[in-house]
């Protein structure tokens, strides 16, 4: 470990919020309890300097790599044991980390913020021991919550939901679901091909818009809580549909209200993924491609949340539908190229054929297209 890491240091109490503006090579100070797979991906991509929690950056509660994935790109992670620190946020004040101590400048003068304790190998193996003793029982209590609020959930499944008719686009149409989850972005370049074929239909998830942005991509829809969206997004063209919670409160529909735009809501129980699902289930899709969704304990967890009951009535639901691309790059990056059309007059396959033929392997070499907007 260094003894010395000097920078400018930025703070948000929302980490999701603090990647939208981060400046390449400063120190990080986030509030965040058990770093997520998104949350690393962001901080790698920003080269970060290190990384100081106020929080607990590994618990220990369920297993979990991505302290140890930060470790491995050169990223020091500490956690604070002691601090004087003020209210005011930090944005880009100088700082400096010696000897497991955060000083920051005040005045030109280096003023002690912390004590802190850095994340070795030994800290990390010793966190996972106690997350798989913790496992049995951590998984108890997640299947008996998703069951709990299953049954409490039921009934939002069992009839049409209100849904805007700017949405019966999708009738009939391919959809991709594209939402925000731990290296999404390469799986949108190993299927971008697909993604781009005439007629399909885009669905991004609240910040799953900036990473299609970044491909080029320009999704046809954006619904959620636009919390974890940025105004390029909002700007981009496409249709916003905004997450209406069964209690009325819609986070996301204030949020535009006070940028002065009025927009379209859908009231539904469970997660932003849920509501772009079931409302493209019910309708009338042909079939639902999934990028990033959420599925399994781990990933529930991650997001704080103890269960996945509207989820699992999700997939049960809208089940003979899907087809589930989150990790397809795994199967891509060694030995399959995007596919090229060798013929202007040869008949295109139809995309599930496409995505067969991706993963089979019976692919040839695919011409790039800087393609802003599908048609």
């Amino acid at each position: 470990m260094r003894n010395l890491i000097k920078g400018p240091i930025y703070e948000h109490k929302q980490t999701k919020k603090l990647l939208h503006y981060l400046p390449k090579r400063s120190i990080v100070f986030l509030w965040h309890e058990d770093l997520d797979g998104v949350a690393v991906d962001g901080l790698i991509e920003a080269q970060v300097k290190a990384v100081i929690n106020a929080k607990t950056s590994m618990t220990g509660h369920y297993t979990q790599h991505h302290v140890r994935r930060l470790l491995q790109a050169g990223i020091p992670v500490f956690d604070i044991t002691a601090s004087c620190k003020h209210d005011r946020l930090y944005q880009g004040d100088e700082a400096i980390i010696f000897q497991d101590e955060l000083y920051v400048d005040d005045q030109l003068e280096p003023m002690f913020v912390a004590s802190l304790k850095s994340y070795t190998e030994e800290l990390i193996n010793e966190k996972a021991i106690e997350a798989r003793n913790n496992y049995s029982d951590q998984f108890d209590k997640f299947v008996h919550n998703t069951i709990t609020y299953a049954e409490k959930e039921c009934d939002w499944f069992k009839q049409f939901p209100a849904i805007p008719s700017s949405f019966e686009v999708v009738n009939q149409k391919e959809v991709f679901i594209v939402a925000r989850n731990t290296k999404y972005e390469k799986d949108i370049k190993a299927v971008r091909h697909a993604m781009m074929k005439k007629g399909t239909v885009i669905v991004a998830v609240d910040g799953a818009a900036d990473g299609l942005l970044k491909q080029k991509i320009v999704p046809d829809f954006i619904i959620g809580d636009m919390d974890s969206i940025s105004e390029k997004a909002i700007d981009c063209g496409a249709q916003l549909i905004c997450h209406e919670h069964p209690n009325g409160s819609s986070p996301g529909k204030e949020r535009l209200n006070k940028m002065g735009l009025f927009v379209d809501t859908i009231r539904f129980v469970g997660t932003s993924e849920d509501v772009a699902i079931t409302a493209s289930y019910w309708s009338g899709a042909n079939h639902l491609y999934l990028i990033g969704c959420r599925l399994g304990m781990t990933e529930f967890l991650e997001k704080g949340r103890a269960g996945m009951g509207s989820t699992w009535l999700c997939r049960i639901q809208a089940g003979e539908k899907i087809t589930d691309l989150k990790g397809i790059h795994h199967l891509t990056n060694r030995s399959i190229s995007p596919l090229l059309w060798q013929k202007k007059n040869r008949v295109k396959p139809s995309l599930i054929e496409t995505i067969h033929h991706l993963v089979s392997g019976r692919v040839g070499l695919w011409k790039k297209r800087e393609v802003l907007r599908h048609d």
